[in-house]
């Protein structure tokens, strides 16, 4: 575990860094139109359908409470987006079928946001028009800034399921904005943690630069590291359009000789760095961030060997998640998807809408202001991927367990939860 000091450098460091980046819907489903026709070929890793919507112009009850997404299927944050926003309609319907939230019916109103800022600005007033009672955000802060300076007059409650930016821990991104994505800086804490637990006191960081939340956790472990008596033996960045950055870094690694390597990256663009390194006979153990969550990509890494990485949710079924409320949420998913949940992101969209329906029940009112005050009430509320504490100025759990996931070739299973 990382020392106290250590811990308050990594959310620092975090805070300090550049602003980043994170199914079938069923009936009771509205759509707006979409702001923008975005291009439907993007290269995304994830399931190759796109949810089919109920058509835009179904009435709705007068008393219905209409909760907006402004969220991408389509581009590279639908890898990110697409699943939280599926749990979250789960989530919805089974509100609905219970009877719904304070004795009225939910409807989402779901925009795609096509991973394009100019769509935010517009999805935004759009939703406003739509007179929605609370929004849920994009996991990307960086393309999240043009809603939210949208909501800000409105003062429109808005959650992020996954948003993982330090501007949503901080409440910078306003009084009524939160967000349910382990920050940076506690992802960070916990890669030093990972890695000092195992007695490695060198480490080589890897970066795939095509993830601005990826680089911003490794650029917080190379702080955190370093100040709890930790020492960075070669510091890579790479680039997809830039292949020739492969062969320095692999003779870096084997000139350096770390005892641990740390990469933060995507599973789309990993291979291509983590196979060169095994291929090379570089066998130290990999510690990665959750945007590394998932096997899928497994298969394209011969020999990946020893590798650990953080997640939210165990989501494989050969090693089941300890938390029950974790795999009836994977079940559910599965039932509506056809398929299990690929990454444990997926389980911050049932949080999101189950932290709104709490803070609404206990406020009796969908009153944005009085939700934020109960929101901000939370201490150590137990959710599915853990107990989330917030307050005022402190929008995101920062203090929330993590799941240990490790790698036995050619499976990935739960090891342990990890915690501050």
């Amino acid at each position: 575990m990382a020392p106290s000091g250590a811990r308050s450098v990594l959310l620092a460091a975090a805070a300090l860094l550049v602003l980043s980046g994170c199914g079938l819907f069923s009936e009771g489903t509205v759509v707006s139109p979409a702001p923008i026709a975005g291009d439907q070929d993007e290269q995304v890793e994830r399931a190759p359908t796109l949810p089919t919507a109920t058509p835009d112009g179904v009435p709705l009850s007068e008393d219905a409470i209409v909760i907006g997404a402004l969220m991408a299927t389509t581009g590279f944050l639908a890898d990110y987006d697409e699943p939280a926003l599926v749990a979250a309609q789960i989530r919805i319907d089974a509100l609905n079928q219970a009877g719904g939230l304070l004795g009225r019916p939910v409807v989402l109103r779901h925009i795609d946001s096509h991973t394009e800022l100019s769509a935010m600005h517009k999805g935004a007033e759009q939703l406003l028009l739509d007179g929605i009672d609370m929004l849920l955000m994009t996991c990307d802060a960086a393309y999240a800034e043009p809603a939210l300076e949208e909501l800000e007059s409105s003062g429109t409650l808005a959650i992020s399921p996954c948003g993982t930016d330090a501007s949503w821990t901080t409440g910078e991104l306003g009084d009524r904005v939160f967000s349910l994505g382990t920050p940076v800086g506690t992802e960070a804490e916990y890669l030093v943690a990972l890695v000092g637990d195992r007695g490695f006191t060198t480490a080589s960081v890897i970066i795939d630069e095509t993830s601005s939340e990826a680089v911003t956790v490794c650029e917080a472990f190379e702080v955190g590291f370093e100040a709890a008596g930790g020492r960075v033996a070669g510091f890579y960045r790479y680039q997809p359009t830039d292949p020739g950055l492969l062969e320095p870094m692999v003779s870096g690694l084997v000139n350096n000789g770390p005892e641990a390597i740390v990469f933060c990256g995507t599973r789309l663009v990993a291979p291509e760095i983590l196979a060169p390194i095994r291929a090379a006979g570089i066998v130290q153990p990999i510690f990665a961030n959750s945007t590394m969550d998932g096997d899928f990509w497994i298969g394209h890494v011969p020999g990946v060997g020893d590798f650990t990485m953080l997640s939210y949710a165990s989501v494989y079924t050969d090693s089941p998640d300890p938390n029950p409320a974790v795999r009836q949420i994977l079940a559910d998913f599965f039932a509506v998807e056809g398929h299990i949940a690929r990454d444990g992101r997926v389980i911050t969209g049932a949080d999101a809408i189950e932290a709104y329906v709490r803070a609404v029940e206990r406020a009796g009112t969908i009153d944005p202001r009085s939700v934020a005050a109960q929101l901000e009430r939370f201490d150590g509320e137990d959710l599915a991927a853990g107990p989330v504490t917030f307050g005022p100025g402190l929008h995101a759990p920062v203090d929330r367990p993590m799941r240990v996931i490790t790698i036995e070739e050619p499976f990935a299973q739960f090891d342990r939860i990890i915690g501050p």
